[in-house]
């Protein structure tokens, strides 16, 4: 279900589908498309659905996972961002991790907020995954910070609200 324009909204994630993959980005290659259609390879089980099978090993569960944090982590040394990468966005392959659905990409230099968010929608939608829900978030987040490695940008902090901003009560 697209929510808005659907036309635009195609056309939208087409472009930074062809974006992310001019640049290097792990996205599935582009087969075939036309003006209402889009075909790539096959790009795997989306994380939500590996997780949830039980006749794949908690291991190799962990193993997608730590791979998804690192292609993060790649996306985000580039200076670009997702914009949600949730479980059901990231792909595995049995040997990498693709993204796909990009409603929420914007084609320009990802600062560290736009990264942070990433990274959060990540971790929470790993904890969304029942009881290894735990273990998931840890091995992506672990990932993606050792693929930072000593030239990663800080994860902004969070600093308390000033007393001349509104606060929520």
């Amino acid at each position: 279900m697209v929510k808005g324009k659907p036309e635009q909204a195609f056309d939208r994630d087409r472009r930074a589908h062809r974006f992310l993959w001019s640049r290097g980005a792990a996205v599935p290659r582009i087969l075939a498309e036309g003006s209402g259609f889009i075909a790539v390879e096959d790009a795997g089980t989306s994380l939500t659905k590996l997780c949830k099978k039980a006749n794949v090993a908690t291991a190799d569960k962990l193993k997608a996972c730590r791979a998804a944090g690192q292609a993060l982590a790649r996306l985000h040394s580039a200076n670009l961002a997702h914009g949600r990468p949730a479980f059901r966005d990231m792909c595995w392959s049995g040997r990498q991790i693709r993204f796909i659905d990009f409603e929420y990409f914007v084609p320009t230099k990802a600062g560290r907020f736009r990264k942070a968010r990433d990274v959060g929608i990540a971790i929470l939608s790993a904890l969304s995954q029942g009881v290894n829900g735990p273990r998931y978030a840890h091995s992506i987040l672990s990932a993606y910070i050792a693929a930072q490695g000593s030239q990663s940008q800080q994860l902004p902090v969070p600093s308390p609200v000033r007393s001349s901003q509104p606060r929520i009560r």
